[in-house]
């Protein structure tokens, strides 16, 4: 069977799925703690610099990853309000000639901090548009949301807040809260993936949303 090299989006969106698993996995099992949304960038980083170096598959390849990458909006946004934003992780394969990246916002909601979830959902959307306005500025660029809580109110498709991201919802259009608002050019549906632990009661819940 004959097989083509993948090209760099290929590669990327493999480092990022892969990378995603092992995060999910290793979380669940309890092999990572993560306390905060910091601790959840560097865990992640570092799963996906230690795959990522292994897509580097002809001499001239180079795998990069940039935290807190710093980009100049055409527009505001509800979370960039001064048009400055700041990309939680940035990734790049390149080789001199071609370059393709993937932009990846993360949010981290831990139970114990407090029932402030319509804020929290809300701050999930302001994600979504910053990357849509991403999207427009880099050509050769895949998006990722990527959300991490053990707070089951979150996946609820029942739920009462009007802002409901729980499994099989769908948000497209404008999305208002408290005088707030974010605009999605695209429908974003939410699948959460959900893992058991035999070590503690709570669940652990996953999104991950990708375009």
């Amino acid at each position: 069977m004959e097989h083509n090299i993948p090209n760099f989006q290929e590669r990327i969106n493999e480092i990022i799925n892969t990378s995603y698993k092992i995060l999910c996995n290793k979380i669940a099992s309890g092999n990572i703690d993560v306390y905060n949304e910091a601790s959840l960038q560097l865990q992640f980083s570092v799963i996906l610099k230690s795959i990522g170096q292994l897509y580097e598959y002809e001499i001239k390849d180079r795998f990069e990853i940039e935290l807190e990458k710093k980009i100049d909006l055409e527009s505001k946004t509800w979370k960039s309000n001064n048009q400055k934003a700041r990309c939680d992780i940035w990734l790049s394969i390149y080789n001199g000639k071609n370059r393709y990246s993937a932009a990846i916002e993360l949010k981290y909601f831990k139970k114990s901090q407090g029932e402030t979830t319509t804020d929290n959902r809300f701050s999930i959307l302001c994600d979504i548009e910053n990357l849509e306005h991403y999207k427009k500025l880099f050509q050769n660029l895949s998006c990722y949301s990527i959300v991490y809580t053990d707070n089951v109110n979150y996946i609820r498709s029942n739920s009462s807040s009007y802002i409901n991201i729980g499994e099989g919802t769908t948000h497209h259009g404008k999305i208002i809260s408290n005088n707030r608002e974010v605009i999605l050019n695209n429908s974003y549906t939410f699948s959460w993936d959900i893992y058991s632990s035999k070590n503690s009661n709570n669940g652990f819940y996953f999104l991950k949303i990708s375009f």
